[in-house]
């Protein structure tokens, strides 16, 4: 499962990514907890705690460090943290990052946005991004996408929902579900089928982000909600089945995590609690928010935020991976809202342990190994669309 997997990133003379380090690494469990499927043998995501870090890579440098982009500041190129923690490092310049863009008034002055270009720059980043964006660039020239891009966004929700169900615990055929979306029984959080009933979750998620996509052809831009509100409706659509089962409470649903309130599943490090837990919660809204940030790395780090601080009670993971597609959308990178990027973590779920274990780990080469690895989904997620594509253009396949 590990070193034997063809990178499509190495083939770009990408260095050696997150996958290459895999080897025969174990998964970190907590028993004891809710996953989609009703069972509570398993984490929701698989990746669990653990209590001395990730295992490290080959040609790591550096003691780990707490976990999270910092909102402090320093003078110096070290890792710099307040209490939202700091895993990535601060830009010693951060005016000799390279941008293609125009700085915005004070756009200089926020320190997370100095902490993501530190890492756009990395080589390993550089060469991942341009990888994504050349497969990003062939699949909007699809010839499906032309007429029939509103069925692929749709038939792509549908695969999504089925990959990140898989994930959670929750497998489902694809058909059974293209059924149910078909004939418009998934009006209810509860069906009776636990399984089921998650991968509706997802899908209704997945869809709402279809709803918020620029038309790809036409002048639509629906108004897409502040962080907050886009981080509270897409958890009660993944948890809204969780609650209605009775697997979690009704006020944990869209309801950030709190005080001393804990996670119900695991993931990469120490879940943050009270002042830590707020700050990363800020700190999540504003790499959602800030503007002008390098689009793959704020994606990345979005997702392994949603992992590693957890700030809901279950259904952290689901949701960073929604948010990933999201993010991509809408920053321009894979405009078609296509790639299927849920079904990388399904087919090698030890890669996505490691990586989020190495992102936890708080050093430089933790979050380029996470990154990296993020564009390796993202790569899988647009050779999937490709396929869909395909499917869509010859008739084979329908979303309802």
């Amino acid at each position: 499962m590990g070193g034997g997997v063809t990178h499509p990133i190495e083939s770009r003379g990408c260095a050696r990514s997150a996958l290459a380090w895999v080897g025969l690494g174990r998964l970190w469990l907590r028993p004891a907890v809710v996953c989609h499927s009703g069972c509570v043998v398993r984490m929701s995501v698989g990746i669990g705690t653990s209590a001395a870090g990730a295992p490290k890579r080959r040609g790591q440098a550096g003691a780990p460090g707490p976990t999270g982009v910092s909102t402090g500041r320093s003078d110096t190129g070290a890792v710099v943290s307040d209490r939202a923690g700091a895993g990535v490092p601060a830009a010693a310049d951060p005016g000799s990052v390279p941008s293609s863009d125009t700085e915005a008034p004070g756009a200089s002055a926020s320190p997370v946005l100095g902490a993501l270009r530190a890492v756009a720059v990395d080589e390993r980043v550089r060469a991942a991004e341009a990888a994504v964006r050349e497969a990003c660039a062939e699949l909007r020239w699809n010839e499906a996408l032309r007429r029939r891009w509103r069925e692929a966004r749709a038939e792509a929700a549908i695969r999504g929902a089925i990959a990140s169900g898989g994930v959670e615990g929750a497998v489902v055929p694809a058909e059974v579900l293209r059924e149910h979306v078909a004939e418009g029984s998934l009006t209810e959080a509860a069906t009776g089928d636990p399984g089921l009933d998650a991968v509706a979750g997802l899908w209704r998620a997945g869809t709402r982000l279809v709803g918020w996509m620029p038309d790809l052809i036409g002048r639509g831009r629906p108004v897409v909600p502040p962080a907050r509100s886009l981080l509270a409706v897409l958890h009660r659509d993944v948890v809204g089945p969780l609650a209605a089962g009775g697997r979690v409470a009704l006020e944990e649903v869209g309801v950030p995590r709190s005080g001393r309130v804990g996670a119900r599943e695991g993931g990469p490090g120490t879940e943050p609690q009270g002042e830590e837990l707020a700050a990363r919660l800020a700190g999540l809204v504003e790499l959602i928010e800030v503007e002008r940030a390098p689009a793959l790395v704020r994606a990345a780090i979005v997702h392994a935020e949603m992992l590693a601080a957890r700030p809901f009670t279950a259904g952290n993971a689901a949701v960073g991976r929604l948010l990933v597609r999201h993010l991509l959308v809408r920053d321009g990178v894979e405009p078609t809202g296509t790639a299927v990027s849920d079904l990388y973590p399904g087919r090698v779920p030890v890669a996505y342990a490691e990586a989020a274990g190495a992102y936890a780990s708080g050093t430089m080469e933790g979050v380029v190994a996470w990154v990296v690895w993020q564009a390796e989904a993202v790569l899988a997620g647009v050779q999937e669309a490709q396929r869909l594509c395909r499917a869509v253009q010859a008739g084979t396949w329908r979303a309802g």
